[in-house]
């Protein structure tokens, strides 16, 4: 029997294939640049930068962990002003990390706390607002026999409502995963699956049907490694959009990505092009 994995983790390489992943590449169609460095006392420093038509979102963020990897945190600062604190305990008991996070400057409406447990036959992870009338979030997933379970709920006690309910099945194997979840109040229905062909290339594909009789949408996607370690990757939506990327890393250790996407429907509209360099 597999070992449990948390809800968000059930065919995660499936829906990173997809949407976006470390192992595959995401599709970047807006300039951004990333620097990371890390200082002589531990502390990982992060700047991001992204252009947005005329907007530029610009980030910094800080992060560190003890060397006994007992606690964790970072900050997030923007020019905007608004700053995102995390603060992490790990290993509170046997498998339980313990997570509290706030911005500001509004504290008392964005302050959280976050209790995750992991174990071989059980994930579940709780988020609850620290306000008068706090937002309670739980996902757990379990595993039986060779099929991975998960539900998450989130109520509202302002409300006193249900306002996120989801499930998902999933099933994960050496060369490929799957999954089927029944999303939005179980009004849609998500089915995606990834499958490694070789050691070097991937396939995956995306099904989502609302339940009430609405639209049917699907993508599909190709992801191999080429000679020399450069990344490729190809994604077909059923609107027509092909997005294709490409990505490398220079002998510094630059991360180097580029993408094009095209209406395949309609050429006479112009390709969207995109670039982003990840300064390690």
């Amino acid at each position: 029997m597999p070992a449990a994995v948390a809800f968000g983790d059930i065919a995660k390489k499936a829906k990173g294939l997809l949407g976006g992943d470390a192992a595959t590449g995401t599709f970047q169609l807006a300039p951004k640049l990333v620097i990371n460095s890390t200082t002589a006392s531990g502390v990982g420093i992060t700047a991001t930068a992204v252009q947005k038509g005329d907007k530029l979102d610009a980030s910094v963020k800080a992060a560190y962990t003890t060397g006994d990897k007992k606690y964790s945190g970072d900050v997030t600062v923007d020019p905007s002003g608004k700053v995102a604190i995390n603060t992490s305990i790990h290993n509170v008991g046997p498998g339980v990390k313990l997570t509290a996070a706030v911005s500001l400057p509004n504290p008392a409406s964005s302050a959280k706390l976050t209790a995750d447990y992991s174990s071989e036959a059980l994930s579940i992870k709780s988020t609850v607002g620290l306000n008068a009338s706090p937002v309670v979030d739980v996902a757990l997933a379990t595993a039986v026999k060779d099929i991975l379970l998960g539900a998450e709920v989130a109520y509202d006690t302002a409300k006193a409502d249900l306002t996120k309910y989801n499930f998902v099945a999933g099933y994960h194997a050496a060369d490929f995963q799957a999954s089927a979840t029944l999303a939005d109040k179980l009004s849609v229905l998500k089915l995606v699956y990834s499958h490694n062909v070789s050691a070097k290339a991937t396939v995956g594909a995306e099904l989502s049907r609302s339940l009430a009789g609405g639209a049917t949408t699907f993508a599909l996607a190709y992801a191999r490694i080429l000679a020399g370690g450069a990344l490729t990757k190809l994604k077909l939506e059923s609107s027509g959009a092909l997005t294709a990327l490409y990505q490398t890393k220079l002998q510094g250790g630059e991360k180097v990505t580029g993408s094009v996407q095209v209406q395949a429907t309609n050429l006479t509209l112009g390709p969207k092009y995109g670039f982003a360099l990840d300064l390690a």
